[in-house]
């Protein structure tokens, strides 16, 4: 087009401007919680939920009780721990006794030494079996009282192994459980993690110690691991990103999307919102040369207040023409028009 074209059309053009301070584009995102933060409370022993006494969503504070269990194998093992600690205190006094009696010269050593294995045997599975009550989920009190009072407790209070939140309760009262079953899980929300899905194109523009903008939230975070492995079905890297003190604006299993900070910002411009157009799927500007104008191929990032971020693509692979940058002017009113001669001139190009 000549300058005179330009003018009867009504084309108006404005000035590229430099992009700075710009969050990027938008990616998919997954809140997740740590695994050092998540813990499963397990059956210790096989039993019968008796009482299930938090539910879903609660906060709990680390050795609170949040369920009771009936079980014949604590009864068991009480059995046979208060049998042993009876024939553990008859081997000490028996040892007392004999200690006595070798010292006054009345027995011989072999019958003290005898004597003391005895007891250290007793003490042996005496303390085996009061840990294998603590594994169970007895308590150093209860186990205290179990010594004085000689009574045995069918029923296990199980108790938060941490403070947090309750993500899952996976019983309800009455059911049986084997030892070990999950039942409980709790996790602390304190610290989060973001889960990236990054076009693997974009890999290099993101490294440890990037921040990440939460669309919407006005919540940051930072990069802390970039994925080794690429998803063959889409072709993206998980980056992982930590987010701290968020009182419960993010929430696990969350999906959202994220602006990554740390993309390159070399080839990002801001152009009126009217300048770009869609061709095919794509997205260009028109940009005034000497002859008229050439349409450049730009991706679309974000928009504020009448304008857009856009990212240049290269276009060294076509020829002479100088790569766009800031400064330079594109049409931004009669847009249209200059689209309608570029399909014409140029098959939809």
């Amino acid at each position: 087009m000549s300058a005179s074209q330009v003018q009867a059309l009504g084309i108006q053009t404005t000035a590229t401007e430099a992009a700075s301070n710009v969050a990027g584009h938008a990616y998919p995102a997954e809140v997740r919680v740590p695994p050092a933060n998540e813990t499963v409370l397990a059956a210790p022993v096989d039993g019968l939920i008796q009482q299930v006494r938090v539910a879903e969503g609660e906060t709990v504070t680390q050795g609170q009780p949040v369920a009771s269990l009936l079980s014949s194998g604590l009864v068991t093992l009480q059995s046979d721990y208060l049998e042993t600690l009876a024939s553990h205190r008859v081997a000490a006094q028996a040892l007392e006794r004999d200690r006595s009696l070798a010292a006054e010269g009345i027995i011989a050593e072999r019958r003290l030494n005898e004597t003391r294995g005895t007891y250290n045997q007793s003490t042996a599975r005496l303390s085996a079996l009061r840990q294998s009550l603590s594994l169970a989920g007895m308590s150093d009190a209860a186990l205290d009282k179990l010594d004085q009072t000689r009574r045995i407790d069918p029923v296990l209070d199980l108790v938060a192994p941490q403070d947090g939140t309750v993500m899952e309760q996976m019983i309800t009262a009455g059911e049986r459980v084997n030892a070990a079953s999950a039942l409980i899980r709790i996790s602390t929300l304190d610290t989060l993690w973001l889960e990236v899905r990054l076009p693997v194109e974009r890999l290099a523009d993101v490294q440890p110690g990037d921040r990440v903008s939460v669309e919407d939230k006005g919540i940051q975070a930072e990069v802390i691991l970039t994925g080794s492995r690429i998803d063959p079905d889409d072709q993206t890297v998980m980056i992982r990103a930590r987010v701290e003190a968020v009182d419960g604006r993010l929430r696990p299993g969350q999906f959202l999307r994220v602006r990554l900070e740390g993309e390159d910002q070399a080839n990002l411009l801001r152009v009126p919102s009217s300048a770009i157009i869609r061709q095919g799927g794509d997205s260009f500007v028109f940009v005034a040369t000497q002859g008229g104008f050439d349409a450049y191929p730009v991706e679309r990032l974000g928009e504020s207040n009448g304008w857009l971020t856009i990212r240049v693509v290269d276009t060294s692979d076509t020829g002479d023409r100088p790569q766009l940058s800031a400064g330079d002017q594109v049409a931004v009113n009669g847009v249209a028009t200059i689209k309608g001669a570029w399909q014409g001139m140029g098959g939809g190009e």
